[in-house]
């Protein structure tokens, strides 16, 4: 293991130890970059001995409780007492001073943002020197829940090739953040009409030839030479898809060429375009063209 995984190791254990949890899943081998996933439950009803700091930027998304689970939590000195729903989120920023207790058993899910990864997704579009993340006791937020849920259905479904789908999710978590959660606005930069057309082109080329790979949207903003929120947006304005939409496009093409021009079976290329199992291709391939690939390789 390297020295930045050893380090990711210690930060996530070091949020749980804060939020005083354990995990039922988690993204270790999905290859995530820059956001740990945690499915969380509390044992019992508990409190922290000792004011926790917080290592890394962190939020907590309340999924199962009882109907009268109440929380006291300390920020920074401050103290505040709080009856929680689903879908509650209580959002702790990097260096953060936090305790809690808490009067029931309760799930969550756990989300951990690396700090370089927020300075990577928002140097173009917001000047980070003008703002700062601030903590939030429990506030419901749908966006930040269904995020959440979203999250979690995916490393359950789609474990090995998830890792586009995620960073595209906390590309867009970490922007509302700045957005709804940060001392100031942020200032947004003046966008183009798109991405130059060499470097869609190299992008382009480069998703076709990996399409059996777990394409992630940290490569493809570096092979744009371009912050993660930027590419994103500046894409989805060349193609009019967003970078996940276009991989999933591609590998329907890719699997239409085969089934129609190859003798391979639907299971070889389900594996071939980089579907995790032939549920999915057969989902997108009928979503995007109204057919299944069994009824296009039988006709």
């Amino acid at each position: 293991m390297s020295k930045t995984e050893h380090e990711c190791c210690a930060i996530e254990k070091a949020i749980l130890k804060s939020f005083n949890r354990q995990s039922l899943l988690s993204n270790d081998d999905s290859l995530w970059s820059g956001i740990r996933f945690q499915y969380t439950h509390s044992n019992s009803a508990s409190a922290l001995p000792d004011e926790i700091i917080f290592p890394e930027n962190a939020i907590h998304i309340y999924t199962e409780m009882p109907s009268d689970y109440v929380i006291e939590a300390r920020i920074n000195g401050r103290s505040q007492k709080s009856s929680l729903v689903t879908g509650h989120s209580l959002i702790i920023p990097r260096g953060t001073a936090y305790w809690q207790s808490d009067n029931h058993k309760s799930k969550g899910i756990t989300l951990g943002l690396n700090s370089g990864f927020l300075a990577r997704t928002l140097s173009e579009s917001i000047d980070l020197d003008c703002l700062e993340l601030q903590p939030q006791f429990p506030t419901f937020d749908p966006l930040i829940y269904q995020i959440g849920l979203a999250l979690k259905a995916e490393l359950e479904q789609n474990r090995h090739c998830s890792r586009l789908y995620a960073e595209s999710a906390a590309t867009f978590l970490v922007t509302h953040l700045f957005h709804h959660y940060a001392f100031r606005f942020p200032k947004e930069q003046i966008t183009t009409s798109g991405l130059p057309k060499y470097k869609l082109q190299q992008v382009i080329d480069y998703i076709y030839a990996n399409l059996d790979c777990d394409i992630g949207l940290i490569e493809l903003a570096d092979l744009a030479q371009m912050s993660l929120s930027h590419f994103s947006r500046l894409f989805k304005q060349s193609t009019g898809y967003s970078p996940h939409q276009f991989v999933i496009k591609c590998r329907v093409e890719q699997a239409l060429e085969l089934l129609l021009k190859s003798d391979l079976s639907i299971a070889d290329i389900t594996y071939k375009v980089g579907f995790a199992n032939q549920g999915h291709l057969t989902n997108h391939f009928k979503r995007l063209l109204g057919v299944t690939p069994k009824v296009v390789r039988e006709k």
